[in-house]
């Protein structure tokens, strides 16, 4: 039997967990208010690569722990060049096809794509773009600009090249806001994330990734072994860092979260939050500010 005392502990524990509830909720609740969007969440499509769909898939933790309960996703992977916009329209496979079908449907709020070294031109964004908006027009797009390849270059060869294809996607989307003046285009600077990391690394304020390029696998093989690395193998896959990184990046683009008030934990001693809202911040293709556009 409990005793008077008892009863009162477990009204007390009650009390708390419920305080601490509604302080998360609350805090995500605020996080969702100022974000200015009218939405408790988007209905996502997801189109790319290895360099995109591990950050797409990364990034499906945090929206309804910022107050978008309604987020949804669905990510839809081709390796390689397959995962460009183009390669994936003409793609036979049923995966592309369900995709169609769903953007067909019109419950689809926002397609995220990114870019390749073929199958992105203007054209094959304009292919995805039509058929979202021929059926639902208020759909929002994103593209991500992925970081550059690794293969042995320096930091500087590395950067310039991350560079490169971020100016190629501004460009890009100037160009689909110049078609399409009624619908938002945002980029991601993915490129800029890595670049920002081996920084870091470089300086030594990430030790919890002491190599910057872990041990190559063999084809087929997992590394079960392989130190915290940036890059996972020459071509450039990123690591858990890097990833965690690009779904911050996604999370203040997309839904305009404020990091630096985003009670999540990164486990790292830098503080990555702080450092990818300065960075889409700092782009105004990423949507924070009046120019170059939405």
């Amino acid at each position: 039997m409990r005793t008077g005392r008892d009863v009162r502990c477990i009204v007390a524990g009650m009390a708390l967990i419920g305080l601490l509830s509604s302080s998360w909720l609350s805090s995500g609740a605020d996080l969702a208010a100022k974000t200015g969007l009218s939405t408790n969440g988007y209905n996502c499509l997801f189109l790319g690569h290895s360099f995109f769909a591990p950050i797409a898939r990364s990034f499906a933790e945090h929206p309804g722990r910022c107050g978008f309960p309604n987020h949804k996703q669905t990510v839809v992977f081709h390796g390689g060049e397959n995962g460009s916009p183009g390669m994936l329209w003409n793609s036979q496979k049923e995966d592309v096809a369900q995709a169609k079908k769903l953007l067909e449907s019109g419950t689809v709020d926002l397609v995220g794509l990114t870019c390749a070294t073929t199958g992105s031109e203007l054209s094959d964004y304009r292919k995805w773009v039509d058929l979202a908006l021929k059926n639902n027009p208020k759909t929002r797009f994103v593209i991500q600009a992925p970081w550059a390849k690794y293969q042995n270059k320096t930091f500087a060869q590395y950067e310039a090249d991350s560079e490169r294809v971020l100016k190629q996607i501004h460009e890009l989307i100037d160009e689909l806001r110049r078609a399409y003046p009624q619908t938002t285009f945002l980029c991601i600077p993915q490129g800029r994330g890595m670049v920002a990391l081996w920084r870091l690394h470089d300086e030594g304020k990430l030790p919890e990734v002491p190599v910057l390029k872990g041990k190559s696998e063999a084809k087929g093989k997992k590394n079960t072994d392989q130190e915290p690395c940036l890059f996972l193998d020459e071509l450039g896959h990123g690591g858990d860092l890097p990833v965690k990184m690009g779904a911050l990046l996604w999370l203040a683009t997309i839904y305009k979260v404020d990091l630096n008030k985003y009670q999540w934990q990164t486990n790292t001693k830098y503080d990555l939050k702080k450092l990818a809202q300065e960075i889409v911040q700092n782009d105004p293709y990423c949507g924070f500010e009046s120019k170059p556009g939405k």
